[in-house]
């Protein structure tokens, strides 16, 4: 727990850059690359990364920093958005606590249907006129960096949420329109999602509970297929009513 404590995530750069970049928040203890689209993908990520066979044309990769102390990582969250090599560094925690998570997707909001060519630079530019943007992020294939058509951006505070929100209709993207939606935290769906389950078990519940009662003869008679011939006795209009005999009765006199 206390070496993700010292973690951090660095999207973009190359590791002398980064290494010179954070040498002087404290002592680095490990510096590893991940998602780095490889040039082969027949060979394996194993021999590609060996004999140096990755994708030169790709301009997206995630490394992860151990500091020596805990006291590093708030002076390297301070990178976070600088530019390298002409590309918005996103520097991050890797653990965070649930209020952390909460307030982030107060922030942040979710694109769909990016054009997989896309860059984490065109987005910004889409969306910079909403505000401060802290951070776009993109998923993409581990093995090509070829995005997966989602993403998300976080912005310095909620009122880049709500101005991403009023012009979601209009923003595009190298010809394509984006889908914009707000983020819900895993705090939010974890409790909708427990609140289905109650709401479930108490309908399981009411049904039991009717079920187990005692039931009435007029209950018996539907749960068993039987109707009541007097109430639902059906009407022959050519059938004539028959009439009723007169009982002769006895009157005194």
């Amino acid at each position: 727990k206390q070496w993700y404590q010292r973690r951090v995530a660095i999207t973009a750069g190359k590791r002398k850059q980064l290494r010179k970049l954070f040498a002087g928040f404290g002592k680095i203890q490990s510096l590893r690359f991940r998602s780095v689209a490889i040039a082969d993908l027949k060979l394996g990520r194993k021999v590609c990364l060996k004999t140096n066979k990755v994708n030169e044309n790709a301009t997206c990769k995630n490394a992860y920093i151990v500091f020596d102390h805990e006291g590093c990582l708030e002076e390297a969250l301070s990178k976070n958005g600088i530019l390298v090599n002409d590309h918005h560094i996103r520097v991050d925690r890797i653990v965070k606590s649930k209020q952390q998570i909460k307030d982030d997707s107060k922030n942040s909001i979710f694109i769909g249907n990016i054009p997989f060519a896309a860059s984490e630079e065109d987005i910004r530019l889409a969306l910079e006129q909403c505000g401060e943007i802290e951070y776009v992020r993109l998923l993409r294939d581990s093995k090509t960096n070829i995005g997966k058509g989602f993403g998300y951006v976080k912005f310095a505070d909620s009122s880049g949420v709500m101005f991403a929100m009023k012009i979601k209709d209009t923003v595009e993207v190298n010809g394509r329109k984006l889908r914009i939606q707000r983020c819900k935290s895993k705090v939010t769906l974890e409790n909708t999602k427990k609140a289905k389950e109650l709401k479930t078990k108490q309908k399981d519940e009411a049904n039991k509970s009717f079920r187990g009662r005692k039931s009435k003869s007029s209950d018996k008679d539907i749960f068993s297929g039987k109707v009541n011939k007097s109430k639902n006795k059906k009407f022959d209009s050519n059938k004539r009513p028959s009439k009723k005999k007169k009982v002769p009765t006895a009157t005194l006199r």
